[in-house]
């Protein structure tokens, strides 16, 4: 290759990594809008639903949901629901509602920019709404760390894990669902050879998680397309706990309704004997 063709191809190079680095939260984050004249319902099957507002450190009203449990089997315990990168909390309203049968309540909240929240969707503003969402569970619902579990579905897991590090509390449980080792590896994925450098904020599960010593649930697909089964063996195999798990879904893809499954609602009845 000539060498005024290398020049031209290290160029492009340059252009397309800044063009990325530029518009990568819109590469990430694909949120949803809540739709239109829509009132969130006061029940569902196993439990009882409440709108709660929150206010972030840096002034970003955040929509959030609170789920108490209706179901016989309650243990006392409140999930704290960090969904993935795309749509809002209603696109979780049936997992939400499995979890409340399993005997927990649940505390979903929009990230910014998502469903009713204001602002704008970034990987370290998601991290900061997932702390205002636990300061609320500890302030207002006056939950101590171990009545809490932390819980992750695809991106959220990151955030997840994020919330757990930057705390540096004992929570009841961690439960991660369809997620990557890092958010480095993702990008990766997505566009090769640069794209984890051209990331502004890592989320590098299967490092945090070598510090952790709780209980530990971690969920994820064979058959997941998006974010590779294997990654899911990673952050497993990377955590030291002596009280972890892997549950292993044989058939279901990335954004299947796993909670239909009842092997899926078993795991987490399961969870919920166990934290009791």
């Amino acid at each position: 290759m000539s060498k005024k063709r290398i020049i031209n191809v290290l160029v492009i190079l340059v252009v397309f990594a800044g063009l990325a680095m530029a518009f990568q939260d819109k590469l990430i984050f694909f949120p949803g809008a809540w739709p239109a004249n829509f009132n969130l319902p006061d029940k569902l099957k196993s439990c009882n639903l409440t709108g709660v507002s929150l206010k972030t450190t840096d002034n970003i009203s955040l929509d959030a949901v609170f789920a108490q449990t209706t179901a016989a089997a309650k243990n006392g315990k409140t999930i704290l629901f960090s969904h993935g990168n795309a749509g809002n909390l209603l696109h979780r309203v049936g997992k939400i509602d499995k979890m409340c049968e399993a005997g927990f309540d649940v505390l979903i909240y929009d990230y910014r920019g998502f469903g009713r929240s204001t602002g704008t969707p970034t990987v370290a503003g998601a991290i900061i709404d997932g702390k205002t969402a636990l300061q609320w569970l500890l302030s207002e619902k006056k939950l101590k760390p171990d009545k809490i579990v932390l819980y992750g579905e695809s991106l959220g897991t990151g955030v997840a894990a994020e919330i757990l590090r930057d705390t540096k509390t004992s929570f009841a449980a961690m439960v991660l669902e369809s997620g990557f080792a890092s958010l480095g590896a993702q990008a990766s994925r997505r566009i090769p050879l640069i794209g984890r450098y051209i990331l502004k904020k890592d989320l590098p599960t299967s490092e945090t998680i070598k510090n952790y010593h709780g209980r530990l649930l971690l969920i994820h697909s064979r058959k997941d397309g998006i974010i590779p089964y294997s990654d899911g063996e990673l952050v497993f195999a990377s955590c030291p706990s002596d009280y972890k798990t892997m549950y292993t879904i044989e058939t279901a893809g990335h954004n299947d309704p796993v909670w239909d499954d009842p092997a899926w609602l078993q795991t987490w009845l399961k969870l919920s004997g166990e934290l009791e």
